[in-house]
């Protein structure tokens, strides 16, 4: 693989998804595409970020999505009426609406599949990769999967990750934070790559973010649902 890219919190924006892929990122066969996940609701495409995904997956050397609260949620709304109510009042009415559907079991299979095959990490020989992050209060933090999701305050223990870089979303932050911490020059334990791509209206958000893990190249993009 030439390059290894993450790519932070999409919030079903879909056009600034496709926009920063296409005009900035530009991955080809060789490269390896990583999704932190959160690819659906509150933002106005959920379906087109999940069509774009599956567009994407031939296109690259390796597509990794990762599963994020929001994604779970809607899985566990397939099963539990009152997780389907728990998933419409987390943006999932959007989601829903960009589907023409009234239900989450009115979304097509091939969705679902999709969501269902996302992975809750991965790791590469430097990085550990993760939604939201792992309960380093566990002597083993992979078996806590609903942190791998939730988790919003930890303190990063690398000798409890193998001394790999944790990378994950999920947390919005601004960007400018973002951009001085990948760019300072020194070894961090941590990245967090949501820039909030789904809140424009607030000052320093708005911004969906991929970092090239091997040069610590990073791309931003900015809301243009």
């Amino acid at each position: 693989m030439n390059r290894r890219i993450v790519v932070g919190d999409i919030h079903g924006c879909a056009k600034t998804f496709q926009k920063l892929i296409r005009d900035k990122v530009r991955p080809g066969r060789e490269d390896e595409l990583i999704l932190l996940g959160d690819y659906i609701n509150k933002g106005p495409d959920s379906k087109g970020v999940l069509d774009f995904i599956m567009e994407l997956k031939p296109a690259v050397g390796k597509l990794v999505a990762l599963r994020g609260n929001h994604e779970e949620s809607l899985l566990e709304g397939l099963k539990y009426r009152w997780e389907e109510i728990a998933f419409r009042n987390k943006g999932g009415v959007a989601t829903l609406q960009s589907f023409g559907v009234r239900d989450v079991h009115e979304i097509p299979p091939k969705y679902i599949s999709l969501i269902s095959a996302t992975l809750f990490y991965y790791e590469t020989k430097d990085f550990l990769i993760v939604h939201a992050g792992l309960n380093f209060d566990l002597e083993d933090p992979f078996r806590d999967d609903y942190s791998m999701l939730n988790i919003r305050q930890m303190e990063v223990e690398p000798a409890k990750i193998g001394n790999k870089i944790l990378v994950h979303g999920h947390t919005p932050v601004p960007w400018k934070s973002i951009e001085a911490k990948i760019r300072n020059g020194k070894r961090e334990i941590e990245y967090n790559l949501d820039a909030g791509c789904v809140y424009p209206e607030y000052e320093g958000y708005g911004r969906l973010v991929a970092l090239d893990l091997d040069n610590r190249e990073v791309f931003v993009q900015d809301n243009v649902e």
